[in-house]
């Protein structure tokens, strides 16, 4: 129920409709802006944004195959081979990301991405230290440094949860106990 003392306030009065539906835009330098657009985003070139795309792919596959534990197995088991079945699991992951190549897929993609670049942001093959350092290839590394990181925190933290899932599965709901004796 609304209170009998309760108001709404004046209707705001309608405003005036621009004519055909423009909206004003403060004088600006478009050219200028673009170049500074430009200047500081990675994405300006089709190499760069087909790069991210295949490394994004591949750290959602890691996401999506991968668990560090096994928890899968719903058989009881002796602690013996549960530890020995947690430590194959860490092995699988442990081999999924080094000696099958995630890292190694990821700087391929990279190479045959910028090989056809030449002299200028992202060229792969820049001597001069100055030029790397305030170039986009640093910003582009850093980028996928951070993707790389971001993968490994979300399959840290799935893992962790269906872990505890899988050891809250086995604990009784409710314990009654009989007799002390």
């Amino acid at each position: 129920m609304v209170p009998a003392n309760l108001y709404l306030p004046e209707p705001a009065p309608p405003r005036e409709v621009p004519y055909f539906g423009q909206v004003d835009i403060p004088p600006h330098d478009f050219p200028e802006q673009f170049s500074n657009f430009c200047f500081h985003s990675l994405f300006i070139k089709d190499e760069v944004i087909k790069a991210m795309v295949q490394i994004r792919e591949e750290c959602n596959i890691i996401n999506r195959d991968c668990r560090i534990f096994a928890v899968k197995n719903k058989k009881t088991m002796r602690v013996e081979e549960f530890k020995q079945t947690q430590v194959s699991s860490i092995s699988s992951i442990k081999y999924t990301t080094r000696e099958q190549g995630w890292v190694d897929k990821l700087q391929r993609i990279i190479k045959t991405s910028f090989e056809t670049v030449g002299k200028g942001w992202f060229y792969l093959q820049e001597k001069e230290k100055s030029n790397y350092e305030f170039g986009k290839l640093k910003k582009f590394l850093t980028l996928v440094n951070f993707m790389m990181q971001d993968t490994v925190l979300n399959l840290c933290k799935d893992s962790v949860a269906e872990f505890v899932e899988f050891i809250l599965s086995y604990i009784p709901e409710s314990t009654t106990i009989i007799s002390t004796a």
